[in-house]
């Protein structure tokens, strides 16, 4: 009740003394001390600007522009803003103050909208890495499905003139059969994570397959100055390289050795598979590079903001306490 009356007495004699608020803020302006301090939501932390993906930036800043949550907190801001401008809100944050009380200031908000962008920014770039990683696995299941169907051909020509047995055929079939089935899981799945993608965008599904329909694979991300210890390779990329160059050697000579008869269809078929195997771990290794750039700008642009924060937020204090 003291409180109270105290707050009631203090803003009564502010008012009554109001020239308008030259008591509160001389003739420079606000003090320092009764100034929000000023947390950035300009687009300096729009990390997806300098990751090097030129369609990923466009469909981030899709997907913000297109959140109306985003919308609220941003109109939010603009009106606690706009408040703070005007003196009545001063001579508020003043008395409260007095009383030790101090209400939630402009910083609150401004940093929390700058979370929620940064965190959706981060969505939006893992379910795009996503959606093009699925697209080089279709890529790559689609290129082989040919050469499996020549193998078949040639095992059925075989067994025809006598030359092999039916397990040959067996054989083939079954390379083309679960090449088929890993096409059509990767298309469900690729369907599914482009839906994703474009609800987060808040873009159309036939527009966005459109903008996607552009024959990328895997981007390879840029990564900020500083990346995190947790974020660093794990995988030698020249390694796997390597590995995907020596199963398409094995894989040619076994192809060779089959159509001159001095080899069989199970060294084929086991030779084929290991250079899918290959190829499909290097997608993996790429999109997991990607993700973790994803993941490296994210933490590094929420550092920047919270140590952003703590530093207004230290100089706002100091100036208080000259005050």
């Amino acid at each position: 009740m003291i409180r109270t009356f105290q707050a009631l007495w203090i803003g009564l004699l502010v008012l009554c003394t109001l020239g308008a608020c030259a008591p509160l803020q001389g003739a420079g302006g606000p003090r320092a001390s009764e100034t929000p301090a000023h947390v950035d939501v300009s687009p300096t932390l729009s990390w997806w600007d300098k990751a090097g993906d030129p369609l990923l930036a466009r469909l981030i800043d899709d997907g913000l522009a297109a959140d109306a949550r985003l919308r609220r907190e941003a109109q939010a801001l603009a009106a606690q803003q706009a408040r703070t401008r005007q003196w009545q809100y001063r001579v508020v944050q003043w008395v409260a103050r007095t009383l030790h009380e101090a209400p939630q200031p402009t910083d609150a908000l401004a940093l929390r909208l700058q979370e929620s962008r940064l965190r959706k920014a981060a969505r939006i770039a893992r379910a795009y890495v996503d959606v093009r990683s699925l697209q080089s696995r279709l890529a790559l299941r689609q290129a082989f499905q040919d050469q499996f169907h020549d193998d078949a051909d040639l095992a059925r020509w075989r067994h025809e003139a006598g030359l092999v047995s039916g397990v040959d055929n067996g054989l083939a079939a079954t390379l083309v059969g679960v090449n088929a089935s890993a096409l059509g899981t990767t298309r469900t799945r690729l369907a599914e994570a482009t839906a994703a993608l474009a609800r987060r965008t808040g873009l159309a599904s036939a527009r966005l397959e459109l903008m996607l329909d552009d024959g990328a694979r895997v981007p390879r991300l840029a990564w900020p100055a500083a990346p995190a210890p947790c974020h660093a390779a794990v995988v030698d990329p020249a390694g796997l390289a390597g590995v995907e160059r020596d199963a398409e050697r094995t894989a040619r000579d076994a192809r060779a050795a089959y159509q001159l008869g001095t080899g069989d269809f199970a060294t084929l078929y086991v030779a084929q598979t290991a250079v899918v195997h290959a190829r499909e771990a290097s997608v993996a290794e790429a999109t997991r590079q990607a993700r973790a750039a994803v993941d490296a700008w994210t933490d590094h642009a929420l550092r920047l903001l919270h140590g952003e924060a703590q530093r207004g937020a230290a100089s706002a204090q100091h100036g208080a306490c000259d005050g």
